[in-house]
């Protein structure tokens, strides 16, 4: 049988969701509790990656069961029993064998908080933008760049891609509150460091040490131009896996 499931977890301890050969990951931990439980290889498969120290509220797996699991709740009780603190499966449901985590998807929403100003040292899910000069209204016109359908090969770091890096932005919602800022995309789909990219080419923007012309040239540029500074992943997180009826 083939289960589906939706976790959340705080990414801090960890080298991203895929399976790391030598550092602890999202994925090594829920395989190596589930194949305890069911006493039998697991292997579970996610909608798609996160990078070291991203957290999710909604990222989703599926793997399959040798076994008839007749109570599947109580798998899920007990899973969470015996996994890390920073780590919690929301929900496990019994899906079609077809379905697939990641192909299946219709697209993603992710977040990125920050703050700039004075240090928030209770903030723990923010990053700390504590450099002076920050315009967040330069940092906002340069997020809106980014809506719509793009060329993004300038704004990730993977080497090829077979939808030739276009990506269609549907959704920027920007909210700031005395300095605390929340960014929400939906998309299609990201690619690789796509969003941290993103981010951090407006705060570049917002900082005065690009202009918005020359964002805006990444976007348009037909050769390609590798970008080397990335966001921060303490402030991103995955907040849903998108999909159809």
């Amino acid at each position: 049988m083939k289960i589906f499931g939706i976790l959340q977890y705080n990414g801090g301890a960890y080298w991203g969701f895929e399976k790391q050969k030598d550092y602890p990951s999202i994925q090594g931990k829920i395989e190596e509790t589930l194949s305890s439980l069911l006493n039998h290889k697991i292997v579970i498969h996610g909608a798609g990656r996160t990078d070291k120290g991203v957290s999710a509220r909604g990222q989703t797996f599926t793997f399959f069961s040798a076994k008839d699991i007749q109570d599947i709740e109580r798998l899920r009780i007990a899973l969470n029993r015996l996994l890390p603190k920073d780590i919690c499966v929301l929900s496990l449901k019994e899906v079609d064998p077809s379905f697939d985590a990641r192909h299946s998807s219709c697209g993603k929403i992710y977040s990125y908080s920050f703050h700039f100003g004075e240090r928030n040292v209770l903030s723990s899910f923010e990053y700390q933008l504590e450099l002076p000069g920050f315009s967040f209204p330069s940092f906002e016109e340069c997020m809106n760049l980014y809506r719509g359908i793009h060329d993004f090969k300038n704004f990730t770091s993977k080497p090829m891609d077979v939808n030739h890096f276009i990506r269609d932005i549907r959704r920027i919602e920007i909210s700031e509150k005395k300095g605390h800022v929340c960014v929400l995309l939906e998309a299609n789909g990201f690619m690789t460091h796509q969003i941290r990219i993103m981010i951090a080419i407006a705060f570049r923007v917002g900082l005065g040490k690009m202009s918005l012309e020359e964002a805006q040239g990444l976007l348009s540029d037909e050769k390609r131009r590798i970008i080397s500074y990335q966001a921060d992943p303490v402030g991103l997180i995955l907040e849903e896996v998108l999909y159809g009826k």
